[in-house]
């Protein structure tokens, strides 16, 4: 009977010491792992994704990188490979996958910011591979960052991820102004529970159309259900002057206005409030 149970366990020491093989990123010793899993269960599910794995340490990335393998090497490990790392090491995944993330971020560092083929940048990949700062120093020499919405987007997670919610408000602001759709998708996975909370009460609370289009009405939501929210959005760079950042602006105003207690100039804008988004005037008077 033990020997049953030795035998009938033989299959996860060998699954073991190939899983052992790769946290250690040692290529030979997953090499003799993986062949000897192999040799004695021949049929175990795990065995697709464990070669995958193993082919992947004995891969090194040459410099400069060409930027058709550039874009091969990005679709492999964003698919078949982080796949196969997701099915052995579940979530612990991404810790393996980091450093591919990074070397491939190394091979393309120099390569400048294409926004039709934005994935293809160092600073998204950084940001897989949980390299904050240095995404943040690779944003930053794009030109015009934060007049781009896929860049201001990186920022902001990268920021997120170093200084919290304040750091992110002004540009989170900026991006739901420039594109509310990317704004409102890339909200949870930050992880912030003031911002969570904020998204919440706004799904719950705006009356809008009922589309991610209405993310561009958040910023001057935002202010009116919290004013401690305006310090922290007079750092937000003007945009295009849209009607959703005017608004906002207008609240700023007002809240400023409050503090100073110019009556005339206090009903004036709040006129401003009522025509630009009657909505918002009628849920910024039930504090008043």
């Amino acid at each position: 009977m033990q020997l049953d149970i030795f035998e009938h366990s033989r299959d996860i020491v060998l699954r073991n010491a190939t899983v052992d093989a790769l946290r250690l990123r040692d290529a030979d010793a997953c090499a003799v792992a993986l062949a000897a899993l192999s040799n004695e269960y021949p049929a175990d599910p795990l065995l697709p994704a464990f070669g995958a794995l193993c082919e992947k340490l004995r891969f090194s990335i040459s410099t400069p990188l060409a930027r058709e393998a550039a874009v091969a090497l990005l679709q492999e490990t964003a698919g078949t490979v982080a796949t196969a790392a997701q099915e052995v090491f579940g979530k612990s995944a991404h810790a393996w996958l980091a450093p591919l993330w990074a070397e491939l971020a190394a091979a393309i560092a120099h390569d400048p910011f294409d926004s039709d083929n934005e994935e293809l940048h160092a600073a998204p990949l950084l940001l897989r591979a949980g390299r904050w700062a240095e995404a943040v120093a690779s944003i930053e020499r794009i030109a015009s960052w934060r007049r781009q919405p896929a860049p201001l987007a990186w920022m902001i997670e990268a920021q997120s991820r170093l200084a919290g919610f304040d750091a992110i408000w002004p540009l989170l602001a900026e991006l739901a102004w420039m594109a509310p759709h990317r704004a409102l998708a890339m909200a949870p996975r930050l992880e912030l529970s003031e911002l969570d909370s904020l998204v919440r009460d706004f799904d719950a609370e705006f009356e809008g159309e009922g589309a991610a289009d209405d993310f561009v009405w958040f910023p001057a939501w935002a202010l009116v259900s919290d004013r401690r929210l305006a310090a922290g959005l007079r750092l937000a760079q003007e945009g295009a002057h849209t009607p959703p950042e005017s608004c906002a602006r207008i609240v700023l105003g007002l809240l400023a206005l409050e503090r100073q207690g110019r009556h005339g100039e206090l009903v004036a804008n709040r006129r401003k409030l009522r025509e630009a988004h009657p909505v918002l005037f009628v849920r910024y008077m039930q504090d008043r």
